[in-house]
């Protein structure tokens, strides 16, 4: 894939997570879940910055129309229809999470520009931090595994 059309992608596949989060916030009746998809959300924007600055240097430095893949943006982006339990939105989350992570690390593989390999590769790490935040609110709620009230894992990346 070329990496115009994959920064284009990674920008619509953000906007997508962005809306997710935020709607998951709506929903939620779970103060700490509605912390989490509201900081998810926060940082999906984030990264949505940053593609949309390497989108603009690629776009000035060749112009081309970016192509879209309809199919892939289809896979990419979150499905969900009418009321969702806490449970349901988390595991969507953490669905999502996982394939974002993989689209960033395929592109990141695919790219000729060092630059570009080094955001894709960057954001496909946060995006498994994502996931693990995910797991852990999941974890909590399931009452597994380890509970949001202390933090295992880093957010930061290196």
């Amino acid at each position: 894939m070329k990496e115009i059309n994959a920064l284009a992608l990674a920008l619509e596949v953000e906007k997508a997570e962005l809306r997710f989060y935020i709607e998951m916030a709506k929903r939620a009746k779970d103060e700490r879940a509605k912390k989490m998809f509201l900081f998810l959300a926060g940082e999906e924007a984030e990264h949505w910055d940053v593609f949309e600055k390497k989108f603009v240097e690629k776009l000035l430095q060749k112009p081309e129309m970016p192509q879209v893949d309809e199919e892939l943006l289809e896979k990419l982006t979150p499905k969900y229809e009418g009321e969702l339990s806490e449970v349901k939105a988390v595991e969507l989350g953490m669905e999502q999470e996982k394939l974002t992570w993989e689209f960033y690390e395929k592109a990141a593989e695919e790219t000729e520009d060092e630059n570009v390999r080094k955001i894709f590769n960057e954001l496909a790490k946060v995006e498994k931090e994502h996931y693990e935040l995910l797991k852990a609110q999941y974890d909590s709620v399931m009452k597994t595994g380890i509970w949001m009230d202390y933090q295992d894992f880093s957010l930061e990346v290196d």
